[in-house]
């Protein structure tokens, strides 16, 4: 005996209304008194004992003939459920059987059951021919299935060189950091390949049950982007240097540059230096002096009160010491052993080791490292993630540290602030003249033209002054609650902090009252929660 569900069928005999219950074979589905009366409801037979057909359903163990309901009820023809899937990408056939005398489906019946069900599409022909000719009742059979698009693939750029040479200092086994064995450059030779570029295969579009089109994604497409120096295939599928020199991924971009070496200081017998590859100092850069570079800069000795610009990394093998007025900014990563009353600007990384009452911003992280590093005055502002051995001292040396700011949204903000500020002290002074003017006229002073010309220009500037501040008020609060939204910074401290270090994660500050060991700050449900790090 094969497996077969449990079924049911109508049987009409003298006004009177038979259902006989058959039940499952071999492990088959057993009957379901939803779907039963939902079957009965459908042909239209509603006096019947519910509770009498619920208990002979449960305890159907053998064939079963139960009395249902008395009246003229013509012959039922077999009747078909079905029902299309949620993402309608195949639809489900449940047959069941006629009464006697009621007719079986042909082809053509069953065909009209489908399409007014909206199936146009994936229709399984073999299935529905052994259902009409074999027919199975309360059996769920996938009739149609749809075609799922193919999906394509996006285009993608293989780079041959290395895309960020710029790779973590040395650690010494005593624990400290060597910072002169770096290298921030990638040596290429002319003809050398740098770039492939696959390009995008398009896909193919598919089709549901009910013959809908499905669209497969949008491929992303590129193209190969680069400077000078550089040149393509005849495909425009590879990229080639030109000469040789120095190459960087510069974003998306691949740029060859031949780097500009100052054998010793950059002082009076330099002057400043500004240069479209990258520059290395064999010397120090003295107070007073600038280096430019679209390339990267090294520096083997010291950067005094001078100011660096690069379009992509700073590598300092010993520091800076700033005097209030030295300046690193880099639109990549700085690399550097010390840092010490200056501004540092990264759009990516910082790492030092150690940082003295300075200004330091990054895009990314600051990340202190070494036996000895440590943090002490100033203001270190960093969007991801601050990491510092020691924060502050035991003289309690304020030293702000600002996370999960995106430095631009922060800066708008500030000039929106300070712009309310502005407005509320003229618009005092609008309030100020206008009063003045009543008083004058409840005075029964005349009013000269000069007046009138004034009263009306302050209140012209009252109404603009009013309407502004009110949709200042409306972008501070969005942006407040945008740098909320946004903040996932975390700082994490490997030995200790000290008191009077403030924390600010997004608009929440925590100052910091008692000593604290081996701890990560991070902001959870609005507040900064410390918890243990080690």
């Amino acid at each position: 005996m094969k497996k077969r569900n449990g079924y049911f069928r109508l049987q009409i005999e003298e006004d009177i209304v038979y259902i006989l219950l058959v039940p499952p074979t071999e492990g088959g589905e057993p009957l379901n008194i939803a779907e039963v009366m939902r079957y009965l409801k459908n042909v239209q037979i509603d006096n019947y004992d519910r509770n009498v057909l619920n208990r002979a359903i449960a305890r159907l163990r053998e064939p079963t003939k139960v009395r249902l309901a008395e009246g003229e009820y013509s012959p039922i023809n077999e009747r078909a459920d079905i029902r299309i899937r949620p993402d309608r990408m195949s639809a489900i056939l449940r047959l069941y059987p006629p009464s006697n005398q009621g007719k079986l489906f042909t082809k053509s019946d069953l065909m009209n059951e489908l399409a007014l069900a909206d199936i146009k599409f994936g229709l399984n022909e073999q299935v529905m021919d052994v259902l009409l000719t074999t027919p199975v009742f309360c059996h769920s059979v996938e009739i149609a299935k749809g075609q799922p698009p193919v999906e394509g693939t996006d285009a993608s750029i293989t780079y041959h060189f290395e895309t960020h040479p710029l790779a973590k200092p040395k650690m010494n086994e005593d624990g400290t950091v060597d910072f002169h064995e770096l290298n921030i450059f990638t040596r290429v030779e002319q003809g050398q390949l740098l770039a492939t570029l696959t390009p995008e295969t398009e896909g193919t579009e598919g089709y549901d049950v009910c013959g809908r089109k499905i669209l497969p994604a949008r491929v992303k497409k590129q193209k190969l982007k680069y400077g000078k120096n550089i040149y393509l295939s005849e495909d425009g599928l590879q990229m080639f240097s030109g000469v040789s020199g120095d190459v960087r991924l510069d974003r998306d971009t691949v740029e060859v540059s031949n780097s500009f070496t100052v054998s010793a200081d950059v002082d009076a017998s330099t002057g400043d230096i500004d240069y479209e590859g990258n520059v290395i100092v064999k010397g120090s850069v003295r107070t007073g002096f600038q280096v430019r570079a679209k390339g990267d800069i090294q520096v083997n000795g010291v950067v005094e009160g001078a100011n660096l610009y690069s379009d992509g990394n700073i590598v300092l093998s010993r520091g800076i010491q700033g005097m209030y007025r030295g300046k690193l900014e880099a639109k990549g990563d700085i690399i550097t052993k010390f840092i010490e009353n200056a501004t540092v600007k990264a759009d990516g990384t910082i790492r030092s080791g150690s940082i003295l009452h300075s200004e330091i911003e990054a895009g990314d992280m600051i990340i202190c490292e070494g036996r000895k590093s440590f943090v002490v005055g100033g203001s270190l502002s960093a969007l991801n993630l601050i990491d510092i051995k020691t924060i502050g001292n035991r003289m309690g040396t304020i030293t702000n540290i600002k996370l999960g700011i995106d430095p631009s949204v922060l800066e708008e903000l500030k000039k929106m602030e300070q712009e309310f500020k502005d407005n509320a002290a003229e618009l005092e002074q609008c309030v100020q003249v206008l009063v003045l003017f009543r008083k004058r006229l409840n005075e029964g002073r005349k009013m000269t033209p000069e007046n009138v010309a004034r009263i009306r220009s302050t209140g012209a500037d009252k109404l603009r002054l009013e309407g502004r501040q009110e949709e200042l008020k409306i972008l501070i609060e969005e942006f407040r609650q945008r740098i909320d939204a946004e903040a996932k910074g975390r700082l994490r401290v490997s030995d200790r902090v000290y008191p009077e270090v403030r924390i600010q994660i997004a608009n929440t500050i925590h100052i910091v009252k008692d000593e604290q060991k081996y701890c990560q700050f991070h902001l959870v449900d609005g507040e900064i929660k410390v918890d243990s790090y080690s």
